[in-house]
């Protein structure tokens, strides 16, 4: 397939796409990300990607130069263009291409650009292997909630895990565990479903905010709190949840079983409850093409 990429406005060939040397993306890391889950040629979640787009913007002093609906209708149009049926679209925004300096330029033109990319399907719910974490330290900065395309010490973390035989690293910080490196964290205790406060070392994630109203809706307790390394370690269930992967039951953290060893009641119902949305939500997308 040749893959295609939009970038401010223009369609091209991927593998000719080409920004500047001095981009601040390239030499500063200076821009932000999104990660949008495409089934059957349909955006899930759409606006809740590109609300949070804004907000990750807004937190390093970025103006993106346009608007929600009209980046919507760019990426809605670009899909089909695209050919990827089941896959993602990866968004980039960057403050642009300037002379290289600490302060922001003046009258910079964002660099923003997406594009699409086939991923392999989903394991169904209560499927798959279960997911293997491996505890790292938390070195990152206290602005998680920014969806930085600055990566690197989760990057690190990802590789060290990956290197020991896991499959994704969970961070800890003066005792508590807050998220994964490319993922949230939740645990199932007694029923009831437990997960770090969304702040400085917590990204919003977008999948957390649909579990978050889907745990309601199913009469099922959602608390977020801090959760102590330990108790977390111990708990009746664990699972962790990102766009890509929707919901992974964890089987083993550094090394030890948790729970039964298999995906639990709890991380079930809900990894059922998420997949119906996907499908009530993209079917009312195709009615509405």
């Amino acid at each position: 397939m040749n893959e295609l990429i939009w970038i401010n406005g223009d369609v091209s060939p991927l593998a000719d796409a080409r920004v500047g040397v001095e981009d601040r993306g390239y030499q500063f890391a200076d821009g932000v990300y999104e990660v949008i889950r495409l089934y059957d040629g349909r955006p899930f979640t759409l606006r809740e990607h590109l609300k949070r787009l804004e907000r990750s913007a807004a937190g390093i002093q970025m103006d993106l130069r346009t608007d929600r609906d009209a980046l919507a209708a760019e990426i809605l149009r670009f899909i089909p263009r695209a050919g990827v049926r089941d896959g993602m679209i990866y968004l980039q925004a960057t403050r642009g291409c300037a002379p290289r300096n600490h302060l922001f330029p003046n009258n910079c033109r964002p660099t923003l650009l997406f594009y699409a990319r086939v991923l392999p399907p989903v394991a169904a719910p209560g499927q798959g292997e279960g997911a293997k974490l491996r505890t790292v330290p938390d070195e990152r900065w206290k602005r998680c909630w920014v969806k930085s395309i600055a990566l690197l010490p989760n990057v690190l973390a990802k590789n060290d895990a990956v290197a020991a035989g896991a499959d994704e690293a969970v961070f800890l910080e003066d005792g508590i565990v807050t998220e994964c490196s490319a993922s949230n964290l939740f645990i199932v205790r007694g029923g009831k479903v437990i997960t770090h406060p969304v702040g400085p070392k917590v990204l919003p994630g977008i999948t957390r905010l649909m579990l978050l109203q889907l745990a309601k809706q199913a009469g099922i307790e959602m608390i977020e709190r801090p959760v102590a390394f330990e108790d977390a370690k111990s708990a009746d269930e664990a699972f962790i949840t990102s766009t890509t992967r929707e919901i992974s039951w964890v089987s083993t953290w550094d090394g030890r079983t948790i729970g039964k060893g298999r995906c639990g009641p709890v991380t079930l119902r809900l990894h059922q409850a998420l997949r119906d949305r996907v499908v009530r939500e993209t079917k009312s997308l195709a009615g509405a093409a």
